[in-house]
């Protein structure tokens, strides 16, 4: 089964908003440590608080916008967030103290649409086609993510960290403009699923679902410690902030060139259980190596390749498994608690990354593998047709 012309359009919309504003996110991420610490006031501990207080706070609201968008419609809650995120990404670039920065990026946080958008995606396409249509949104997204990783050290260093965030706003300001006037319309579904009956309560019970919300916040949590670390790593090695482009650019060339026509393959033949789990691998091994080899160029360039590989898998598959798990009705709830648990994630792993990196540089990987060891043995993600069975 293949995407219909009204799915595919649909689809590159939803794909566009999403994409155009996560890359404004995606821009901070890489330097976010290196430069918030410069702030006056500010120490690692503070830079971490500021680099997760956002996340905390889309945490938060992420079950009310989805809840939200299943009572009045997806479009208005979506244009709702967006405005608050372009907002807050304006204060951003005014604060002149770390304390301003932390209250700026909170009012940027109010923005938490993940959740409408990610049900939208859901809305607009037949069950039968659906890791297709994440499969198109995760490349539209994995290329946003690609070219700010690049990009963002290199803008930082030529423009400025502040002058960061009214890119961010102005991409915020487009991804409005494109909701206003191409967001598809919605058709109300005719199939439902058994989560589409159940309380809130026990949509997050529930067993297909119960993994993907805990692989959501763990995922979240993780990649927060890692790039947190990750540039000072670098910085600690003699590498400049205009130069860390150059590593995210090779460090990220695996996944560009491997990873999206390996789900491609995957979901062809059924084998996207054994995706999960390769994915899995791919970040414990990062989290294993880094530790033990940070002092070397050689181990940060595998260890990076081997994070962001099994990074970009995870966050292709886990909205799939989601949306084709829950019917419309519920959608958007459904979602928003599996985006309330990733942004929780990022939030925790954000400010944990700071404070243990004060302690010991190593603490907050070391932390993160005992983290990706639990999230193994209690059990991985599977397409909800095998977790339905368990």
């Amino acid at each position: 089964m293949n995407l219909n012309t009204r799915e595919y359009k649909a689809v590159l919309t939803v794909a566009l908003i999403m994409a155009t504003r996560l890359l404004g996110i995606f821009l901070i991420l890489p330097v976010f440590s290196v430069y918030a610490e410069k702030y006056p006031g500010s120490d690692l501990a503070m830079a971490g608080l500021a680099f997760g207080i956002y996340a905390l706070a889309q945490s938060i609201l992420q079950l009310p916008f989805g809840w939200a968008s299943d009572r009045i419609g997806r479009k208005p809650v979506l244009v709702a967030g967006i405005l608050l995120f372009t907002a807050g990404s304006v204060y951003c670039g005014l604060a002149d103290t770390i304390s301003e920065l932390i209250i700026a990026r909170i009012i940027q946080g109010t923005g938490a649409v993940s959740s409408v958008a990610l049900a939208s995606l859901g809305d607009v396409t037949r069950p039968g086609v659906r890791a297709q249509s994440f499969t198109i949104v995760g490349v539209s997204i994995g290329a946003a993510f690609l070219m700010a990783i690049v990009i963002g050290p290199y803008l930082a260093a030529r423009i400025g960290f502040s002058s960061l965030f009214y890119i961010l706003a102005g991409l915020g300001a487009l991804s409005l403009l494109i909701t206003l006037f191409f967001f598809p319309s919605i058709d109300k579904e005719k199939e439902s699923t058994a989560a589409d009956k159940a309380g809130l309560l026990r949509i997050a019970l529930l067993p297909a679902l119960r993994r993907l919300f805990v692989s959501s916040l763990v995922v979240s949590l993780l990649v927060n410690l890692f790039v947190f670390v990750f540039p000072l790593s670098w910085r600690a090695l003699g590498v400049s902030d205009a130069g860390l482009w150059k590593v995210y650019l090779i460090t990220l060339i695996p996944t560009a060139v491997f990873v999206f026509p390996y789900i491609k393959w995957a979901e062809k033949r059924g084998g996207l259980t054994a995706a999960a789990k390769a994915a899995w691998t791919c970040i414990a091994l990062a989290f294993l190596v880094y530790p033990a080899g940070a002092g070397y160029s050689l181990v940060l360039y595998g260890a990076g390749m081997a994070y962001f590989a099994g990074h970009t898998i995870m966050q292709s598959l886990l909205p799939a498994f989601l949306t084709q798990a829950v019917g419309q009705e519920k959608r958007g709830s459904a979602a928003g608690i599996y985006n309330l648990l990733s942004f929780f994630g990022s939030a925790l792993g954000g400010m944990a990354a700071g404070y243990f990196y004060q302690l010991n540089p190593a603490l907050p990987l070391i932390a993160g593998f005992i983290v990706i060891i639990v999230w193994g043995l209690s059990g991985l993600p599977s397409p909800p047709d095998l977790g339905r069975n368990e």
